[in-house]
């Protein structure tokens, strides 16, 4: 046990332990010897004995004690540093030479690790070239998956068997957003890797359909089947606000002997649902309202034809029913009709095209090889239509209007009006008579479009066009096309309140051989899922009033800092901003005006933390913010919580600055400086040293949540014992 302890000991310790072991020996050769010469000198020169004897053993112990502070300060304590910034450069990469000064007794030993540590960033350099060319190919290949996935109009996640998100793409981030938004502040989950999609998404459909999966395959029926190992679902979100529709397959092994995952496709289907169980209802109620109105009618006949003589007010009634149900039913019909309309107009496939693309495919088709010159005018919209149909039906107007008014000038412009625009196709000539323009749409179109004709493409499309005189014009007709306006795409903010990277992380494969998690303090550091945070306050002192302003997050996951998966929010304190703090961070009273409060804002970042290990730079400062305010927000931060500052204590001592700028500096990590003080910019700074710790603590022993614990631990007590001095 003894030497175990002894293992652990610093350099200095076991300077000082030598040093104190030849005072101490010292002192007691000096004792004995003075002891025995005591025995033979008479008792008066026994008093000059000890004063001299004294006298010499302080100097002695004196001496040792100046050379052990002089061997400490220019020897101990320089080749601690140096094998701190040996280890560093090591194990993290640090750019960091040993400062000369303070080695400037040890002779060739900071120059020669100086040359070590140029010599391995330089070969490291080398080695980083070599890799970075033979993996150029492939980069660039996983490039161009990861852009045709993440641009995919569907939702696309890759989870394992237990659920855990590995893969999502843009769409699939969407949808959570749109759900979430809808729910307003019920209770959901987060969207991320690791996490699991069944606090998402209902967890029945998905069971069901993943145990169907897996008994096809045990069966080999998959073999066989139609449909492989692919299977349709029909899912609500875990707060019922929205519905999903989609196909789950399954994920076999590299051996395709069993299975390891499965791979979801959907979409939302939340107000084509809604639409079907309207039409389905409005459908039975027309049909049960047309029976009455046959049955009516048939009563009505079968009384006149069966000759009974019937009373005045009997034949009126009669004679009534027979005018009035026809036309009843014609409206009755009528509403069917409409309600077919909207059927086929809702399955056909429409999208959101930008006004200036739908005119521009308009005015190159040429179908015709008329030499017609077209201007664009009007403000760009997002129109949603089928742009394939509707540029033909306009290169089709604009021809027949060529033919018709002997023209070859025409001018498409976009007029907007409520929820639709007009798209107007105009020349200067006369009014197209309605009978003419609906012989134009009874037209098949080109070929490739089917036998379908104009008047098809606006019933597609629930719209009508027509002809007129152009106000306060120079003899300008018109005709005019109203389509429906993309509001997705319309009222989409400019820019996003948080910025995501070009590239985030939207995937992790090598979570798929990640073992289940057993005991959290004997799970590997890197194997574990944290948040590191960092708020911005109005002050230092929580307890005397200073609040949050804004707060914010990072995930790691798997050992990556997943720069897409963010949480930034401002938080309006309920209070002035002191004119120093907004100096520090650059957070001012207007910023926050319109903000939440931390009682709303907390339970969204709970989530966003789910089961993860919180970390901060100088964490109770942090921390004590969280837990001033989560019993207003009816939660509790009891997270395993780390803290960079004591960490970096274990690995560089305390005698080191242990700021967060000086362990950028050390670990060469750049923070912008539009993003210092900020606490995103911090946020992701802190994650990226807690990477470099990562590296450095493994060597020392420390390798588990446990020990990093324990470890911040026993620099916590000791900073608590210096304090007390």
């Amino acid at each position: 046990m003894l030497e175990k302890a002894a293992e652990r000991w610093s350099l200095r310790l076991r300077i000082f332990l030598f040093f104190a072991l030849i005072a101490s020996g010292t002192a007691a050769i000096l004792s004995a010897a003075f002891i025995l010469l005591g025995r033979e000198l008479p008792p008066s020169a026994i008093s000059h004995l000890a004063l001299y004897g004294g006298g010499a053993g302080f100097a002695i112990i004196g001496l040792v004690l100046w050379v052990w502070i002089k061997f400490d300060d220019h020897i101990a304590r320089p080749v601690e540093t140096l094998a701190r910034d040996l280890h560093a450069a090591v194990h993290a990469g640090s750019e960091k030479l040993p400062d000369a000064a303070r080695a400037r007794y040890l002779g060739q030993l900071a120059p020669g690790i100086a040359e070590a540590s140029q010599a391995l960033q330089e070969a490291r350099e080398r080695i980083d070239t070599a890799i970075s060319n033979a993996t150029a190919r492939a980069e660039r290949q996983k490039k161009r998956l990861e852009t045709v996935l993440r641009d995919l109009q569907q939702g696309v996640i890759i989870c394992r068997l237990d659920h855990t998100v590995l893969l999502y793409n843009r769409a699939a981030q969407h949808f959570v957003a749109h759900a979430a938004a809808g729910a307003g502040s019920a209770p959901g989950g987060e969207l991320g890797l690791g996490r699991k999609l069944t606090s998402l998404i209902a967890r029945q459909p998905l069971r069901h359909t993943l145990d169907r999966l897996t008994r096809r395959f045990e069966g080999g029926r998959h073999l066989a089947h139609h449909d492989g190992l692919m299977a349709p679902f029909l899912a609500a979100t875990a707060t019922g606000h929205e519905t999903m529709k989609g196909r789950m397959s399954l994920v076999l092994d590299e051996d395709d002997a069993s299975p390891i995952g499965y791979v979801v496709t959907f979409d939302r289907v939340t107000e084509e649902l809604a639409a079907g169980i309207w039409r389905e209802r409005l459908l039975q109620d027309v049909a049960q309202d047309v029976r009455n109105h046959i049955t009516n009618l048939t009563m009505a006949g079968e009384l006149l034809l069966s000759g009974q003589p019937l009373t005045d007010e009997e034949k009126e009634h009669t004679r009534a029913t027979i005018r009035n149900e026809p036309r009843i039913l014609g409206e009755r019909l009528d509403r069917l009709d409409q309600v077919a309309n909207d059927i086929f107009a809702a399955a056909w496939p429409v999208a959101p095209v930008f006004s200036p693309t739908l005119f521009d495919s308009a005015a190159t088709r040429r179908s015709e090889d008329r030499a017609l010159t077209v201007e664009q005018r009007g403000t760009p919209v997002w129109i949603t239509c089928d742009s394939a149909s509707v540029s033909e039906l306009i290169d089709r107007i604009m021809n027949r209007a060529a033919v018709w008014d002997h023209v070859r000038d025409f001018r498409l412009e976009t007029e907007r009006n409520g929820e639709r625009v007009y798209v107007d196709i105009a020349w200067k000539g006369q009014v197209v008579p309605e009978s003419l323009v609906e012989e134009w749409l009874r037209e098949p179109l080109d070929e490739s479009l089917g036998a379908m004709t104009g008047r098809d493409v606006l019933t597609h499309h629930k719209t009508d066009l027509w002809c007129e005189t152009v106000p306060e014009s120079d003899g300008e007709v018109r005709i005019r096309l109203p389509l429906a306006i993309s509001s997705e795409l319309e009222d989409r903010p400019a820019k996003s309140s948080v910025a995501i990277p070009e590239r985030p992380e939207f995937y992790d494969f090598d979570l798929f051989t990640r073992h289940p998690p057993g005991a959290l303090d004997d799970m590997p550091l890197k194997a574990l899922s944290y948040v590191v945070f960092d708020t911005e306050t109005t002050g230092l002192e929580p307890s005397r009033g200073d609040e949050m302003v804004s707060i914010a997050g990072v995930r790691i996951v798997n050992g990556r800092v997943l720069r897409g998966e963010i949480f930034s929010t401002f938080i309006n304190p309920g209070r002035r901003i002191p004119a120093g703090a907004a100096k520090i961070h650059g957070i001012t009273d207007a910023m926050v005006a319109e903000a939440p409060a931390a009682d709303a804002v907390l339970p969204r970042f709970h989530d966003f933390v789910g089961d993860g290990v919180l970390v901060a730079h100088n964490a109770p400062f942090d921390m004590a913010f969280l837990k001033k305010r989560q019993a207003d927000a009816g939660l509790a931060f009891d997270q395993p919580v780390l803290d960079t500052v004591l960490l970096a204590a274990h690995v560089f001592g305390r005698a080191d600055s242990l700021t967060l700028d000086a362990l950028c500096e050390r670990f060469n990590i750049v923070i912008p400086p539009e993003d210092r003080h900020t606490a995103l910019g911090d946020a992701l700074a802190t994650a990226d040293v807690l990477m470099k710790l990562f590296d450095l603590l493994e060597p020392l022993g420390v390798s588990t949540l446990g020990d990093a614990i324990r470890a911040a631990d026993r620099q916590a007590a000791i900073r608590r014992k210096q304090s007390a001095y």
